[in-house]
């Protein structure tokens, strides 16, 4: 095709703008044309466009039908009519087209062929072939795994006993699924199973990931026999980690899962049956420990030790309890190290059935945005604690193993709709930052029901921003809801009861703009409602306490103590003839306004009692 010059200038003497459009669109075309004709040239010249194998038909290119075509002629057995005795050549050739010595070489070299293909996708790989071959659980079961170091492989587990004599190591892209009735028992001193070898090192969540473990088997670290420290599972710097329906049993100072550094890990429908702990060094010991890569004491399978930590991780529908052969856990989930700087984050632990922790069922250090929701706690020390560490631990250290002399500032706790009954030594919830150091901010308690505690119902330290809401409480050891050097929050529509210590206590100062309002208690060993210390705008509104004061003369209905000033008591109704007053604020408190409260035959000695310096006692604006 030749090229095209165009007409571009038209002699027009008005429309230049008509003008210019046209001129554009010819320079536009001759453009195209001239692509068109350099690609046609180019077409014509080329060897490769012309081949057989560039042309496809019925799927396949017609070199591979001609080459196929072709072998089989050559070697045609003229008049073969099904019945010879002789192999027919023409089955020795492949589907390639390759010619094979006999008809059994070229099927399996097609079959190979296939089998190759199959690989490259994905490779699933029953367990029975290698045990045939190695006669060795162990031995069968690590040679299985190599195979994922080429592709992924999704590896069968059929069922029987099988006992596992030395770790065994996991790599990237690989799903172990146990069968119903398989099981696999701990037969050495040591963990079982980890995410890499020991001459390895990874950064970040880039190593041996994407990894599920699954189905109706069991896995027995046997703690009750080999009675030294063990976890079953040690994965770290892990992206994308699922172990569902499986049941996890009977470990011996360690864990049933020790997440280090990992991300985007789901615990679903896992059972954790069974934990000791001989030597008494583990008593903090947890099912599923969420840690970082922080240095091989804390995880010593593989490195690096860039302080990594867990994120993301969610524990649903799961049990936590006792075997037949061992105790329960000391804690379900638990983080205790950390490293100035580093958070965990994205803490989920849902609809989860907590049985017999010998400490706290769920205890989290320095976890940012947890969610902890419709859990039942049963006969454990402790229910849920988040916290901050003390300043002067290792555990505040730089990533140089450096003193910081700080804290770091955790955000975003939200405890609801769980169940605590019985909880033997400490309290149903607590929140935990640290005194002149740092707080925890934005927590959210709400829709809880507890049902026995030997200590506070809720208890927060430290905390800025909160909300206490819709809780039910009774049968509680010593304070209903405790509020410690905390700001900034509401104690909201909660009711208690059978409460040995204070339905509400505020306390030691700096819990500034606290509201504590439309709160039911009754049957109150101390006060109902305790605020002391040097706290400003603290406001007892519109709740009903019945029979405080139970446990002695010196407590009463509600109570303003030394250093609070600025605060407001109204419309709140107290009854019943146990305790002091029904509403008692002492001398060394200040511009106290209170009206509206309904006191009448509160309290042995008074039903109101007010010392306070600057009493407000008007409904009119304070200006």
């Amino acid at each position: 095709m030749g090229r095209f010059s165009l007409l571009k200038v038209f002699k027009i003497g008005k429309n230049a703008e008509f003008e210019d459009n046209l001129s554009q669109n010819a320079r536009s075309t001759e453009n195209a044309l001239n692509q068109l004709d350099i690609e046609i040239k180019e077409h014509k010249a080329s060897e490769k466009a012309h081949e057989a194998a560039s042309i496809i038909h019925r799927g396949k290119s017609v070199a591979h039908w001609l080459n196929s075509y072709w072998s089989r002629l050559v070697n045609l057995i003229v008049n073969h009519d099904g019945n010879d005795v002789k192999e027919v050549v023409d089955g020795r050739v492949a589907l390639d087209a390759t010619i094979h010595p006999t008809l059994n070489d070229r099927l399996e070299y097609d079959f190979d062929q296939f089998e190759k293909k199959v690989n490259d996708m994905l490779s699933v790989v029953s367990l029975q072939p290698f045990l045939n071959k190695y006669g060795n659980f162990t031995k069968a079961l690590q040679a299985a795994l190599e195979l994922s170091k080429d592709r992924p492989i999704w590896l069968y587990i059929p069922p029987g006993g099988y006992t596992l004599r030395e770790r065994v190591r996991i790599y990237k892209n690989t799903h172990i699924t146990l069968q119903a009735g398989a099981t696999i028992k701990r037969g050495f001193v040591g963990s079982m199973f980890v995410n890499g070898d020991s001459n390895e090192s990874f950064t970040g969540y880039n190593g041996h990931g994407n990894l599920i473990i699954d189905g109706q088997g069991s896995i027995d670290s046997m703690g009750h026999e080999i009675k030294e420290q063990c976890s079953i599972f040690g994965f770290a710097h892990a992206s994308g980690i699922i172990m569902r329906d499986i049941t996890l049993r009977n470990v011996c100072g360690g864990h049933a899962f020790d997440c280090a550094g990992n991300e985007n890990v789901l615990i679903d429908n896992v059972t954790f049956e069974g934990f000791a702990d001989y030597v008494g060094d583990r008593w903090f010991s947890a099912a599923i420990q969420v840690d970082l890569m922080r240095d091989s004491s804390n995880f010593g399978a593989f490195g690096s030790y860039d302080h990594t930590p867990t994120r993301n991780i969610t524990v649903r529908n799961c049990f936590f309890g006792k075997s037949t052969k061992l105790g329960g856990w000391a804690r379900a989930i638990d983080s205790h190290t950390s490293t100035d700087g580093v958070l965990y984050s994205g803490i989920r632990f849902l609809n989860n059935k907590v049985y017999d922790c010998t400490e706290w069922a769920v205890s989290g250090n320095k976890w940012q945005d947890v969610f902890v929701d419709g859990n039942t706690f049963e006969n454990c020390s402790g229910g849920v604690r988040t916290l901050l560490p003390s300043v002067d631990s290792v555990y505040t250290q730089d990533k140089n193993g450096n003193p910081t002399g700080r804290v770091n500032k955790t955000k975003r706790h939200t405890i609801t709709n769980n169940k605590f009954i019985n909880m033997t030594v400490d309290h149903a919830i607590q929140v935990y930052g640290r005194k002149g150091y740092q707080t925890i901010d934005q927590v959210v308690i709400k829709a809880n029901q507890i049902d026995g505690t030997t200590r506070h119902g809720i208890h927060v330290s430290d905390v800025k921003h909160f909300v206490i809401d819709d809780n039910n409480m009774e049968n509680i050891g010593h304070h209903g809801v405790l509020i410690t050097r905390s700001t900034r929050g509401k104690v909201h529509h909660n009711t208690g009861r059978d409460i040995q210590g204070n339905g509400v206590r505020v306390e030691e100062g700096n819990c500034d703009y606290v509201s504590v309002d439309d709160n039911t208690l009754e049957e109150i060993g101390f006060s109902g409602i305790s605020v002391s210390g040097e706290s400003e705008y603290v406001q007892v509104d519109k709740n009903t306490i019945m029979n405080a004061g139970k446990r002695g003369d010196e407590y009463d209905f509600i109570l303003f103590m030394d250093g609070v000033k600025n605060s407001a008591v109204r419309n709140n109704t107290a009854t019943g003839k146990t305790g002091r007053h029904g509403l008692y604020l002492t001398s060394k408190c200040s511009s106290i306004q209170h009206f509206g409260n309904r006191l009448k035959g509160a309290g042995k000695v008074s039903a109101l009692n007010d010392n306070s310096v600057d009493p407000i006692r008007t409904v009119e604006n304070i200006t």
